[in-house]
């Protein structure tokens, strides 16, 4: 008899299948990473020569990930082209052919061992049957769809046979292992692979609970050669796994993922360490493998205790991709698509993720919320942006995440944590009152500005310098106006939303008639001839001084109502209620001033042109007063009725 001359042979000799499942299990999990990297091989050659003009990756991280040793593989995609009948020309199809039918080979016999009967090799004859010749290296486009189809309704293909013996070699290791390091299922670990196992768990530990009912995250440890393997789980979905491959102090991480935003988004979540990712898969001709993408990142420690510390940041993290783009879909309905991203990443970094807010329903635990606040008005699947502002709204959501995972984490009710998000969407919505009213005082100081101009300008008329101040007091009345202009508009459409927000809208549309007044106060004033200044400037300047004044004030009682809404102390009632006052004594001020102004000028002006333009110019600063007195009383009745509705 012929002496056996592999590990296979002697223990097969020997009759030990249970000592050699181990050994297959491995082979076959190995396999399994070459069969992947040659069918992205073949996948990224195809896009390459559909695409020569674009950038494309040779996937060398991949192959060196994968186990597989032979360069000339990083050649394949570089040198892909079409042929003139519209096949593919890519260099060793064949061989990759054959390579990658003895690689599911290797899987399956792990399970045949085992008495694995699905899948089994049945299927596997069948598609090397039905494949078609390529002993020329060309290939159709149907052949790469063929085999890297993941679409079950569509045939079966050597893409599904190798996810499905994975899957099967996953349950069969758990099975197998001889050992637990802090809940890893292990076999064969060598001196050393303990800690480093033990380190990986520990981060997958510390956030494993924010999965709360979501199956995943079952890990699985060995040595294969030189290597030790740790595999995850990451839920359901038979391609979604993450393997890590560590030899001496490079650990080689290879993730595939459906979604390209995903993968992005594990890979920021590593971002302080130095991780060299293959990078590819950021742009066209990037690996891919069927629908799924593939990222390799190589991170090289600088002693153990730094690559333990790697290994427990990624054992940590995978909590936060489980369902994630499910998330990322119900919270683009909230704040949308690039601030989705952003409140699961915060939700990653703050260790609360995302899984516990589906489980309280998700985008109705807001909009729940939002319902029961009653002043704002809010219809289901409308984005609260438009409702509360992108800030409030991205705050709300962040706030719901993570009240969602540290409540059902401390045993809270649902209807506890229902009632904490609706507390929260109140504080936001009754901030909306501050903003409007921050609105409101930005509108009051132009008013200011604009009165202080005009009476500036009266000052300075006769002077040298008086008609290029007034020009340019004129120019900038308009641009304040213009912005007042602005801040009535933006007003409105956040008055809305906003229980009593019309009413603020209102009073400031009313304010707005005072700038409105006083720049055209400052554009009759351009039209006074330079021969009546003399006569009409000491009596223009009295008016306008109320005015400045009165617009004063009138900003005071907006910046006092602020304090009311906010404490509504006693003394702080009185001061609002005392600058109103002021406002209504200097708007008679103002109509006795104007009257007097206007009956000197039917005598004192020089012409009735002058008459006109300074009468004009009186009553409009007169008119400014009057809009300042009804904004003023209109405010009083709005925030005294707040205070009483308490």
């Amino acid at each position: 008899m012929t002496a056996p001359s592999t590990k296979t042979e002697i223990v097969e000799e020997l009759g030990e299948s249970t000592l050699l499942l181990p050994f297959l299990v491995n082979r076959g999990l190995a396999a399994n990473e070459r069969a992947k990297y040659l069918l992205s091989l073949v996948q990224t050659a195809r896009t390459r020569a559909d695409q020569p003009a674009e950038p494309f990756a040779v996937l060398r991280a991949e192959r060196l990930a994968a186990g597989v040793r032979d360069p000339g593989y990083d050649q394949v995609v570089a040198t892909a082209r079409r042929a003139d009948d519209g096949r593919y020309l890519i260099a060793g199809a064949a061989r990759i052919h054959q390579e990658l039918f003895a690689a599911i080979g290797e899987m399956l016999a792990a399970l045949a061992a085992a008495k694995v009967r699905v899948p089994d090799t049945s299927r596997l004859a069948a598609l090397s049957a039905a494949a078609p010749d390529l002993t020329s290296d060309l290939l159709t486009g149907e052949y790469v769809d063929a085999i890297t189809s993941t679409s079950r309704q569509a045939g079966d293909s050597p893409h599904l046979l190798v996810m499905d013996a994975h899957r099967a070699l996953n349950q069969l290791q758990a099975r197998i292992a001889t050992e637990s390091v802090a809940g890893a299922a292990c076999y064969q670990l060598a001196d050393g692979d303990h800690e480093l196992v033990a380190a990986f768990m520990a981060g997958v530990h510390e956030t494993e609970a924010l999965k709360f009912d979501h199956p995943g995250l079952a890990t699985t440890a060995t040595r294969a050669a030189d290597r030790l393997v740790i595999q995850n789980d990451l839920g359901t979905t038979n391609a979604h796994v993450v393997l890590l491959a560590v030899e001496g102090l490079v650990a080689t991480l290879t993730y595939t993922d459906v979604h390209a935003r995903r993968l992005r988004f594990f890979e920021s979540m590593l971002a302080g360490y130095r991780v060299d990712w293959s990078g590819v898969q950021r742009r066209r001709g990037g690996p891919s493998l069927g629908e799924h993408h593939v990222a390799v990142g190589r991170f090289v420690a600088t002693d153990t205790a730094t690559l333990a510390a790697y290994l427990r940041r990624v054992g940590s993290r995978l909590v936060f991709v489980l369902d994630w783009n499910r998330a990322r879909k119900r919270l683009t309905t909230l704040v949308g698509g690039d601030a989705a991203v952003t409140v699961l990443r915060s939700a990653a970094e703050e260790n609360v993720g995302h899984m516990a807010w589906l489980s309280l329903g998700g985008e109705r635990l807001i909009y729940d919320a939002v319902e029961a606040a009653v002043t704002v008005r809010a219809r289901y699947g409308e984005p609260l942006v438009d409702v509360l502002g992108r800030d409030a709204t991205v705050a709300i959501t962040q706030f719901a995440l993570r009240a969602a995972a540290r409540g059902r984490l401390a045993g809270k009710s649902p209807r506890l944590i229902h009632d904490e998000v609706r507390v929260e969407v109140l504080r936001h919505v009754q901030a909306s009152h501050h903003r409007l009213l921050d609105t409101s005082a930005e509108h009051a100081s132009l008013i200011v500005e604009c009165a202080q101009a005009l009476h500036g300008a009266l000052l300075r008329l006769g002077t040298p310098g008086g008609p290029e101040y007034l020009r340019r007091a004129a120019g900038r009345a308009g641009r304040w106006e213009h912005r007042a202009d602005e801040c009535v508009i933006a007003q409105r459409r956040d008055a809305e939303r906003v229980d009593g927000g019309a009413t603020m809208a209102t009073l400031t549309t009313s304010a707005d008639d005072a700038i409105d007044a006083l720049e055209e106060a400052l554009f009759q004033l351009t039209l006074v001839p330079a021969d009546a200044i003399g006569a009409v400037r000491p009596r223009l300047e009295p008016v306008a001084a109320v005015a400045v004044r009165a617009a004063r004030e009138h900003l005071k009682v907006v910046e006092l109502a602020r304090h009311v809404v906010d404490g509504a102390q006693p003394e702080d009632v009185e001061d609002f209620l005392l600058a109103i006052d002021r406002v209504g004594a200097l708007e008679h001020d103002a109509d006795a001033a104007d009257r007097r102004t206007r009956a000197a000028l039917v005598t004192e002006a020089p012409e009735f042109r002058s008459l006109y333009v300074a009468d004009g110019v009186s009553r409009s600063a007169e008119e400014a007063t009057d809009a300042l007195l009804r904004s003023a009383l209109g405010l009083r009745d709005h925030i005294l009725g707040l205070v009483a509705g308490r």
